[in-house]
């Protein structure tokens, strides 16, 4: 009963909690948007009491560089009735569209000198074909006691005068000639507009009416626009200014930020080409910042129109990017988003790249393609939303729930300016937040990798350890086998040593044992009894001997032979000269390898007794380092060589065991044979090294 009650606890905590990661999802970005929207309009628009806002501008006749030579410039020039005067603000078209990629746009009416247009305001090319002079009247109640502040944003050049003095020059200076201002407006692709600020001295600010004309340059590919110019004391605008720097401050962040970690991302692609979503995530990234460079240069990077192709471009692979990564990170196994991002990125590249090549408005509502342009990001930014929303409703992460967040808090403020700026194209100021959109997304993508590569890095950690652990075992396990494998190699060496000493005493001392047992029986005289048992005791202590002697020293091994020998050597009437010379100790004698030595030698001497007939037996020994071998030489004075030697079962048994001690043996006639006339050399070739 209570394994059901609690099952049925779960299952009703389940919706719950999925209703109130709903209610977070739609409420939270929300309240976000709201929350930006009251920082934006206290640091954007809220106007100190003494500063002037100058939303209206009258646009003078001529294009003359002079303000004395334009109508209405100077305020000592008769300005026209109200009567004759049209006061009217341009429709929605002629306001400005500070979006990053977006083009000028056409006035309803074309604009009539006389006219009094509301700032501020954004001008095509098309509808002034030369400079634009415009002039704004203020009046101030009292004399200016200190020095006021006069700020302006506008693109292209502009040129300020205040009652006919000149105060600023935005332009590249006095110098240049009309035509190179034409020029000079193609090349000032100024998408967020320049910013002028300007220091007034209160000697110029009188109590009364006055007048400031300002003289903007031809318009170029993007147009010309002008803001509304504030004006106040330079205190008050300084704090109003604050706000304006707050946002700068922001994008200048957040582009260096994407510029970073898009940097970053792709590096790590270069370095690990098998992690290809790095490289992704730092071309979003990349886009991100490049969108933002707008809002930060004073000119463009590129030639009309490339500079607004670029940026458009930027746009849509953002856009589809951040649907596919949305659906990549998300963890959920769908294949509509991805073909949806790639489908959308083929459309927006052709479609938006033309567009942008051609000019056409992003505000110009008649036109078909401003609302392919909104709706398309809007229909991408909803699926990005949606999936994002849906992997945090189906996951109980936390992380999850944050990109969700993110994702909508994005679409949400690119709504949000959309509207203002393009649809409606009522507040300059709103394209501010625009950075907040950007800055979201490119923080979700970087705390996203940062967590895949945290996450890959402590998955290699945990592998080594894993694998550290498997190869210990493993060690363990060879460590027993190889002690194993020792075991049975030195109980397998063990019996075969022991089996080749029994076939020796057998063959050796239980030969001779035998020959003086049946030489007792037989009643051979004491003498000879004493003689079989002598050999029979030199056997056993030769075979002590060469088993004691196991670090490779041929001379010890040969000297212990000497003394075993020597008794019957003398009694077989031979002479031992022994002419040994120092030698290093030698590896293939270690061991058992010294007993096979002696097993040679004593077959060899034993020969010399028995066969040779000779006197005198010489050894010898040298080093030959050319062939990195210690040569024993032992030469007698006997018969020689027989012609027709046939090699019998000795000689045999004495190759076998120099084989096993990688040893050459050979006989041969010794050189001093042609002197004396006669003798036999064995020589035997031992290598100073263990062979390989």
């Amino acid at each position: 009963m209570a394994v059901f009650t609690r099952t049925m606890d779960v299952r009703l905590a389940a919706p719950a909690m999925s209703i109130r990661r709903l209610v977070l999802l739609v409420a939270l970005p929300l309240l976000m948007l709201a929350a930006i929207h009251v920082v934006s309009q206290q640091y954007g628009t809220a106007m100190p009491p003494q500063v002037l806002r100058l939303t209206e501008a009258r646009l003078l006749p001529g294009d003359a560089r002079d303000p004395a030579q334009v109508p209405g410039a100077l305020p000592q020039g008769r300005l026209p009735e109200p009567s004759a005067v049209v006061s009217r603000p341009l429709g929605p078209t002629a306001t400005p569209t500070p979006m990053p990629s977006t083009a000028p746009t056409t006035p309803a009416v074309p604009l009539v000198p006389g006219h009094v247009v509301a700032l501020p305001v954004q001008i095509h090319e098309t509808d002034a074909p030369g400079p634009l002079w415009f002039a704004l009247d203020f009046h101030l109640p009292h004399a200016a006691q200190a020095p006021y502040w006069l700020v302006i944003q506008h693109r292209p050049a502009a040129s300020v005068y205040l009652d006919g003095q000149l105060i600023a020059n935005s332009g590249p200076g006095a110098g240049y000639a009309a035509e190179d201002e034409d020029d000079l407006a193609q090349r000032g692709l100024l998408l967020a507009g320049r910013r002028l600020q300007v220091s007034i001295p209160p000697a110029l600010l009188a109590a009364g009416d006055h007048r400031l004309s300002l003289r903007l340059a031809r318009p170029g590919f993007e147009g010309a626009g002008l803001s509304a110019p504030l004006l106040g004391p330079s205190a008050q605008v300084r704090a109003l200014q604050e706000g304006r720097r707050f946002w700068q401050v922001l994008r200048v962040t957040t582009a260096l930020a994407g510029l970073v970690i898009g940097g970053f991302m792709l590096m790590v692609w270069l370095a690990l080409r098998q992690e290809w979503l790095y490289g992704v995530t730092g071309v979003f990234c990349l886009c991100t910042a490049l969108l933002l460079s707008p809002y930060l240069l004073n000119g463009a990077l590129f030639p009309a129109p490339w500079w607004r192709v670029a940026l458009d471009l930027a746009d849509v692979l953002s856009k589809a990017l951040l649907l596919f990564l949305v659906a990549r990170l998300s963890g959920l196994a769908l294949r509509w988003p991805e073909k949806m991002a790639a489908a959308y990125l083929g459309l927006g590249l052709v479609i938006d790249g033309a567009a942008a090549f051609l000019g056409w408005s992003w505000t110009d509502f008649h036109h078909p393609w401003p609302w392919w342009a909104l709706g398309s990001r809007a229909v991408v930014l909803a699926a990005a939303a949606g999936l994002a929303a849906r992997a945090a409703l189906g996951s109980s992460r936390r992380a999850h729930l944050a990109v969700a967040c993110a994702v909508a808090l994005s679409g949400w403020v690119w709504l949000y300016v959309s509207w203002f700026a393009l649809v409606r194209s009522e507040q300059m100021s709103v394209v501010d937040i625009n950075v907040v959109g950007h800055g979201v997304l490119i923080a979700m993508a970087g705390v996203a990798l940062q967590r895949r590569l945290v996450g890959s890095l402590r998955d290699q950690a945990l592998a080594r350890v894993r694998l550290e652990q498997a190869l210990d075992e493993r060690t363990r396990e060879l460590q027993d086998r190889w002690e194993d494998l020792q075991d049975s190699e030195r109980q397998r060496t063990a019996a075969q040593e022991r089996e080749r000493l029994l076939q020796e005493m057998h063959d050796g001392l239980g030969s001779q044992l035998v020959t003086a047992r049946l030489c007792a029986d037989r009643g051979v005289p004491s003498q000879t009894m004493v003689s079989l048992l002598d050999d029979c005791i030199r056997e056993m202590r030769l075979t002590v001997d060469a088993l004691a002697v196991t670090d490779g020293d041929l001379t010890l091994l040969l000297a212990n032979l000497r003394h075993r020998m020597a008794p019957r050597l003398q009694q077989a009437g031979l002479e031992l000269d022994w002419q040994l010379s120092d030698v290093p100790l030698l590896p293939t004698l270690q061991g058992t390898g010294g007993r096979e030595l002696i097993r040679i030698v004593q077959e060899a001497l034993s020969n010399i007794i028995h066969h040779a007939g000779a006197t005198r037996v010489r050894f010898s020994t040298r080093i030959d380092e050319a062939r990195g071998q210690v040569l024993l030489s032992i030469v007698d004075n006997g018969r020689g060589l027989a012609a027709d030697l046939r090699q019998g079962n000795g000689l045999r048994g004495m190759r076998r065991r120099a084989e096993r001690i990688a040893a050459h043996i050979e006989w041969r006639v010794p050189e001093e044979a042609a002197v004396e006339g006669g003798g036999t050399e064995l020589l035997l070739c031992l290598p100073l090294r263990a062979p390989a």
